[in-house]
């Protein structure tokens, strides 16, 4: 199933995402239309095949790893349905 996850951490933002690129997760999706690319907003990840509570707990697990806090987390299932705006990369 094809996920968005989005989250609140309040430190090692870098050494999270890195870990959640290791198992698989991305910032940015093949675009429709006008968009070449989706850049998501900068605490939003998709993978292309997890169930939303596997999600929810590759970060919870991670957060435990980094020994941070998982302030705020939604997974939920990425429907046919949705609409975005294209994004800018991030700057690295």
């Amino acid at each position: 199933m094809e996920i968005i996850i989005t989250y609140d951490i309040p430190e090692k933002h870098v050494e999270f995402k890195k870990a959640m690129f290791e198992l698989g997760y991305k910032d940015q999706i093949p675009g429709i239309k006008n968009c070449k690319v989706i850049y998501f907003p900068n605490t939003t990840l998709y993978h292309a095949d997890k169930e939303p509570v596997t999600a929810h707990g590759d970060a919870d697990s991670i957060c435990k790893a980094l020994d941070i806090e998982l302030e705020r987390c939604i997974a939920t299932p990425w429907g046919p349905a949705w609409y975005a705006s294209c994004g800018k990369p991030f700057k690295q």
